[in-house]
């Protein structure tokens, strides 16, 4: 597998002890909802990747969690861990502290820590929404730090903000790493959901080559949609990494809410999803729950079964039987292909890549209207369209593609009192793909009814002398004799 992660643009980290404002900043300069705010310590964990723009030009700016996280725990480990490849990463760092609670003894370790892996920092003093209290981004407190004089700002007012963008651009120039024009590029956008613990993390870090997301055992260690943009053989690609989603009467209120919420709006924006779940058990009540979700947005989509290294006792006809069990379980989704993945040791993660942009194809794939109008004649040639109600049956005049990603078609029906049944839409969707393909995107058919207006009769013009029809000519016979002779 080839892929470059995307580095055109400068990097700016966010760093910082718990609850200083971190992810309220990032929210403002991206200008976007995507991290979680909440005064509930270590929302944030993994690192979130976002574009700013300010004065014409961007730069890419990263969140990161609280660094005075546990140690003692592997998700305080991770969370540390991502915050340092962060810094290390950086062009320029945002050390920030609470201006308005004052300097805490874990800033200047932190900052000491910060220090050793990066040299380009500036101290922001957030939560400073009064003018007045500018000042306390200058005591001695603060210049015990070793990092200058802080720079006043109110992430949640957007106060100073327009300042702080200002010194980081001419920070940025100073390393030699101005910001850049954002161009948009039409990439390939990928998500990643299924329920807690399935791998949708692991799967994430062995499709990128490195450890971008925390991956414990622990549920819900991904609380918020992780955005990376990276290039797959020149095309520029988009993954994302989705919090585990459970069933809703389980979702607490206040963050993991919060996440799931911002998983439904990812989905919106994706080409393809990958439905991971456990090849190591039975698939779930809420496994079907969210393959009915996914159909419903309309994207296109993998069944990803993950820990197929875990599975014991593998033959030729384990993936076929566990295939056949996900088909009964999920019947409505017999479009979507299904491959059998290890993300721990990095199986056939790249296959599902090639599979994604040929999706992405099918979904985009236009059928011409002459060939629609043959298809359609074999198709009722080979069985006739059935009535939802009475005995006839309703007369098809055409068929049409409506509409793309996903595949859409109207079926013209003649006579406005006349429907069309199910099910005979979905034997003509099913014989679709069988012609045409369509593999991995749902293809919507609906029926249009369309009133019959019969010929008018011809009208006599006044003074056209009338017309006498002609009566079919036949062949007189000669009258037959008694005796058989002619007369």
């Amino acid at each position: 597998m080839t892929y470059a992660r995307l580095k055109q643009f400068p990097i700016v980290a966010i760093v910082g002890r718990a609850n200083v404002g971190k992810s309220t900043l990032w929210n403002r300069l991206t200008e976007t909802t995507r991290a979680i705010v909440s005064p509930i310590a270590h929302t944030t964990r993994d690192r979130n990747y976002g574009l700013c723009l300010w004065r014409g030009a961007g730069c890419e700016v990263v969140d990161t969690g609280g660094m005075d996280a546990e140690q003692g725990s592997q998700i305080g480990r991770g969370i540390l861990r991502q915050a340092e490849i962060a810094i290390k990463e950086a062009d320029l760092v945002l050390f920030l502290i609470d201006g308005e609670g004052g300097v805490m003894p874990q800033d200047r370790d932190l900052a000491r820590h910060a220090k050793q892996l990066n040299k380009r920092i500036l101290l922001i003093a957030n939560k400073i929404d009064n003018p007045r209290a500018s000042g306390l981004a200058s005591t001695a407190d603060v210049f015990d730090l070793g990092l200058g004089e802080g720079l006043p700002i109110s992430a949640g007012t957007g106060r100073g903000v327009g300042d702080l963008l200002d010194v980081v651009i001419d920070e940025l120039e100073k390393a030699g790493k101005p910001p850049q024009p954002i161009e948009t590029h039409e990439g390939l956008r990928l998500v990643i959901m299924g329920r807690p613990n399935v791998g949708k993390s692991s799967l994430m870090n062995a499709i990128l080559g490195e450890e971008r997301v925390i991956v414990s055992p622990v549920a819900h260690t991904t609380r918020e949609p992780q955005d990376t943009t990276f290039k797959y053989r020149e095309e520029h690609v988009t993954l994302v990494d989705t919090a585990g989603m459970r069933k809703r009467s389980r979702i607490t209120k206040g963050v993991e809410a919060a996440g799931i919420e911002r998983n439904r709006q990812v989905l919106t924006s994706a080409d393809v999803a990958f439905l991971v779940f456990d090849a190591t058990e039975d698939p779930r009540t809420q496994d079907k729950r969210l393959a009915g979700l996914l159909e419903d947005a309309g994207r296109g989509l993998i069944l990803v079964a993950n820990k197929w290294d875990l599975v014991p006792d593998k033959n030729v006809m384990t993936a076929k039987k566990f295939e056949a069990s996900i088909r009964e379980t999920f019947p409505f989704l017999s479009w979507a292909p299904v491959v059998f993945i290890s993300a721990k040791e990095r199986q056939r993660t790249d296959k599902l890549l090639d599979m994604a942009f040929r999706i992405r194809e099918e979904r985009r794939r236009r059928i011409s209207h002459n060939a629609l109008q043959r298809f359609l004649k074999t198709i009722v040639a080979r069985k006739k369209p059935v009535q939802s109600a009475g005995p006839s049956s309703p007369y098809v005049h055409e068929a049409t593609q409506i509409g793309i990603e996903p595949p859409s078609f109207l079926i013209t029906v003649r006579g406005d009192k006349v429907s069309v049944h199910i099910s005979w839409l979905r034997y003509f969707e099913n014989r679709l793909r069988e012609k045409f393909g369509f593999e991995g995107t749902p293809v919507y058919v609906k029926a249009r009814n369309v009133k019959y207006i019969p010929k008018p009769e011809p009208t006599k013009v006044p003074g056209e002398p009338k017309k006498v029809a002609k009566k079919p000519w036949t062949r007189k016979r000669r009258p037959i004799g008694r005796r058989g002779g002619r007369y």
